[in-house]
């Protein structure tokens, strides 16, 4: 594909990133960092406070966060932030279970410091269920840990990174106001670095990107309605069947036909919740003949009826 095609490929495969977290949090930190975040149901997304920490996902080697950074965990996971492993281990879930301050579904934590302690660190971000992030096939297929670092980033970081850390601020700033579409714009990007391959792999985990499966992705995303088939898909990357299906397989750990079945339940799943629509409304929207045939493919990809487990705690419920 041209360059500038390709780039309007890859921003619209991940224009429709677009999730409800489940709450925000500012950590205030004076002492050294310490504090292990044990659930494997809420998938974060940190904008990294001064100083930076390692980042210690289950038995995965560190990944070192700097300040400024963006790091998600889309498929959450035991992990650790680290600055002193010396410092006290704290659990994220003892912070948010005693946290005296909130505005909304914004928390203010802070790690217990010495009087005399330096001015505090402040991460901030938000914490998406796993179960919803898991339901997108794109996202499913990310590797374990993304990055986004400001040393190789656009100029704009910076200033995201302090307009994040401002609306986190539940005393002296915006109060979690504008916190959701804010912190969905970061994660689109860092999707995005993925898809275009800018990014460089965190610790070890380095997902494999194969550029001539864009057109195919680009058409599933963009055109999800259309009766593809994997042969028609395979020609759109000058490719043959079978090669096609094993480098799509390899990427994105789905066959194409799972994959595109994939995002057609998961954008019905949206029309359900956002427009109200009927089961054969949703239908004619996203690729099938009846409402009855959606609801057959519905309930094998979510295990539940469409109208029942619909929200992003029900599907977290079942997952758990």
């Amino acid at each position: 594909m041209h360059p500038a095609a390709t780039a309007r490929a890859h921003e619209a495969i991940v224009e429709g990133l677009d999730f409800e977290p489940m709450l925000h949090f500012q950590l205030r930190c004076a002492a050294p960092l310490h504090v292990e975040i044990a659930s494997r149901r809420r998938a974060p997304l940190y904008v990294v406070g001064q100083g930076g920490a390692r980042l210690r996902w289950e038995d995965a080697p560190p990944v070192a966060l700097h300040a400024g950074d963006v790091a998600f965990l889309p498929h959450a996971g035991r992990h650790r932030l680290c600055s002193d492993e010396r410092a006290p281990l704290q659990r994220f879930e003892d912070l948010l279970a005693h946290v005296p301050q909130r505005h909304g579904r914004t928390f203010g934590l802070s790690v217990a410091a010495p009087a005399d302690a330096a001015p505090p660190q402040l991460w901030s971000g938000s914490f998406y269920w796993r179960a919803d992030l898991a339901a997108h096939p794109m996202l499913a297929a990310l590797p374990p840990v993304l990055v986004l670092r400001q040393a190789q980033a656009p100029a704009w970081l910076p200033s995201m990174g302090q307009l994040v850390g401002w609306m986190a601020d539940i005393h002296a700033g915006g109060r979690g106001v504008g916190l959701t579409p804010t912190l969905n714009a970061l994660l689109r990007h860092l999707v995005l670095d993925w898809l275009r391959g800018d990014a460089p792999p965190a610790g070890a985990h380095r997902a494999p990107r194969d550029a001539r499966l864009l057109p195919a992705l680009h058409a599933i995303h963009t055109r999800p309605a259309h009766p593809w088939t994997a042969t028609e898909l395979a020609r759109l990357c000058h490719l043959s069947r079978v090669p096609f299906a094993q480098r799509f397989q390899a990427q994105m750990q789905l066959p194409p036909m799972r994959y595109l079945a994939r995002w057609r339940i998961h954008l019905a799943e949206r029309l359900f919740r956002e427009q109200r629509l009927t089961l054969q409304q949703a239908a004619d929207r996203v690729g099938y003949s009846t409402g009855a045939i959606l609801a057959r493919a519905y309930k094998r990809e979510r295990g539940v009826a469409p109208t029942a487990g619909g929200t992003p705690e029900q599907r977290a419920a079942n997952s758990s």
